[in-house]
């Protein structure tokens, strides 16, 4: 019973950020330290990769709202599937192309929770905690789930 309790403030976490962002747009909360869009960015980036083959895919990235378009995970996060192998679009999708939608929301201090939607179908999530010494780093793995397709 406990557990159920300590899930609740992450489960609200969830739909809050999911209502603030829309479900059309990317969404990137404040990040509280500079090293935590690249510790991020690294692990979506490495996620991506055992979701495609990097090689052959191209990705664009949904964009966030104008009001965030000076976040600092963007343009990392862009570095970062590069790295990996993949093309990163700008601007205009070429057919065959990837899309990758993810909203980021801190939560408390105890960390950042990532939500990634690949190609509108399939939804991936994983929590970055802040360790004692103040840096960010993974929580788990991504856990992965199918859109249901609609009626």
């Amino acid at each position: 019973m406990r557990a159920g309790f300590r899930l609740l403030p992450l489960l609200a976490a969830c739909g809050l950020a999911a209502c603030a962002a829309g479900s059309d747009t990317s969404y990137v909360g404040s990040l509280s330290a500079p090293t935590d869009a690249t510790v991020i960015a690294a692990g979506v980036g490495a996620f991506m990769r055992t979701q495609l083959p990097a090689a052959s895919s191209t990705i664009v990235l949904d964009p966030t709202p104008s009001d965030q378009a000076g976040n600092a995970l963007t343009p990392v996060l862009a570095n970062s599937l590069r790295r990996q192998g993949f093309a990163v679009a700008q601007d205009t999708a070429p057919a065959g192309a990837h899309t990758l939608r993810y909203w980021v929301t801190p939560l408390d201090a105890s960390g950042e929770l990532v939500r990634l939607m690949i190609d509108g179908r399939k939804e991936a999530s994983q929590f970055f905690v802040r360790s004692t010494a103040g840096t960010l780093q993974s929580g788990g793995p991504f856990t992965v789930g199918q859109m249901e397709a609609s009626r």
